[in-house]
C-alpha cells in the first residue's frame, strides 16, 4: 500500500509541474506504466492477503473452545494448593518422598 501511496504522490508531484502535453512527457507516461503494473501486483497480493487472514481466522476459533477448557484447567489446578497443600507438589516429589520413607525404614 505504501508503494501506491508513493506512486500516486510522484505521478500527482509530475502532473502538477507538466507544461504542454501529457503524453510528450516520457516521466510521466513511464511512472503511469509502472503505476499500473505495481497496482495489479499489490492488488493480488492483497487479495492472497486476505484469503490467508480468513484461514487464519477459521483456524483460531476451532481452537478457541479447547483454550478455554485449558485456561479452566490450569486455573483449577492452580488453585487445588488452597484446598489442601498436598496438591502443591508434582507426583515426583511424592514419588521421591515414598521411596525415601521406603529406604529410612
Amino acid at each position: 500500500k505504501k508503494q501506491l501511496v508513493d506512486l500516486e504522490n510522484k505521478i500527482l508531484k509530475l502532473l502538477s509541474e507538466a507544461t504542454g502535453s501529457l503524453l510528450d512527457d516520457e516521466e510521466l507516461v513511464e511512472t503511469l506504466q509502472v503505476s499500473k503494473v505495481t497496482s495489479e501486483e499489490v492488488t493480488e497480493q492483497l487479495k492472497v492477503a486476505e484469503e490467508k487472514e480468513i484461514i487464519i481466522d477459521q483456524s483460531r476459533r476451532d481452537y478457541t473452545s479447547a483454550s478455554v477448557r485449558a485456561a479452566i484447567a490450569y486455573f483449577v489446578l492452580n488453585d487445588m494448593a488452597r484446598v489442601d497443600p498436598m496438591y502443591q507438589f508434582s507426583l515426583d516429589a511424592y514419588v521421591d518422598l515414598f521411596n525415601l520413607s521406603i529406604d529410612s525404614a
